[in-house]
């Protein structure tokens, strides 16, 4: 890492962001978080830049990339449902500014009812780009979503990768501070292994119970349960809970998980 590199990370605020944000500061890098609320951005006060704004603000995410070589990029849900508009915006904005180096979250879901994911669709778009290098990381499923209850439509013996979101925060932050990348490059980070919900649950302490489908999540859920989805080959990265208690289940389990 050269010693004018500044690190723009988006979604500070939120469950990888701000991880990132942390491993970061770890390592005296220079900064600038990203978020809606600045309550939230609180944490980082007198360690970075607060950029406290809106994602679909064009002057704000310009200001905020004026002085940024490297970025580390998750893009809200709403500007998903069409990723070539969002790529081609984020194109014009990036365009003026000093980043060189992106670092994309994305999802090891590659495709599910025989359509490219929606964050897969925004990395081949991205990848449209001129001049930037970009590293796509395929994540897993974050142990952390679980918070969001051990009780779903997934069949119990439907097994998907999951990892923990230090992991992912830990080699996100590696790329964003060594900026050790080059052209487009994809990395696949899916885990030690895959989960069931049947499995997770019941190293909760709970008995999976499987939600029926309504209509807002029946075309989330059900390709999965039909299984109608592929996911990318899982490689040697992304599988090292073993250096680090917290990239373990165990750890998410005793530290993390909040049952309702």
């Amino acid at each position: 890492m050269t010693q004018d590199n500044y690190t723009l990370v988006m979604g500070a605020s939120g469950n990888i962001g701000g991880k990132i944000a942390q491993e970061l500061l770890a390592l005296k890098a220079s900064i600038g978080v990203v978020g809606r609320h600045e309550a939230r951005l609180k944490q980082f006060e007198a360690q970075a830049d607060l950029w406290v704004g809106e994602f679909g603000d064009d002057a704000f995410l310009q200001h905020a990339l004026s002085k940024a070589s490297s970025l580390f990029l998750t893009v809200p849900d709403e500007f998903l449902i069409d990723p070539a508009t969002t790529a081609q915006r984020l194109g014009r904005l990036l365009k003026d500014s000093p980043v060189t180096h992106i670092v994309n979250i994305s999802n090891c879901v590659v495709q599910k009812g025989g359509v490219a994911t929606r964050l897969v669709a925004l990395e081949e778009e991205l990848n449209k780009l001129k001049g930037l290098n970009l590293i796509h990381l395929r994540s897993g499923n974050f142990f952390e979503n679980l918070n969001w209850g051990l009780h779903t439509p997934y069949r119990p013996d439907l097994q998907l990768p999951y990892i923990s979101s230090y992991e992912v925060a830990h080699i996100a932050a590696y790329h964003l501070y060594k900026r050790d990348f080059e052209g487009q490059v994809v990395e696949v980070l899916a885990g030690e292994r895959d989960y069931s919900m049947q499995e997770l649950a019941a190293a909760a302490g709970i008995a999976y119970q499987q939600l029926p489908y309504t209509p807002e999540n029946i075309s989330f859920y059900k390709p999965f349960n039909e299984g109608d989805f592929e996911v990318a080959a899982r490689t040697g990265r992304g599988t090292a809970a073993s250096l680090n208690e917290k990239f373990t289940l165990a750890y998410f389990l005793q530290h993390d998980l909040r049952l309702n």
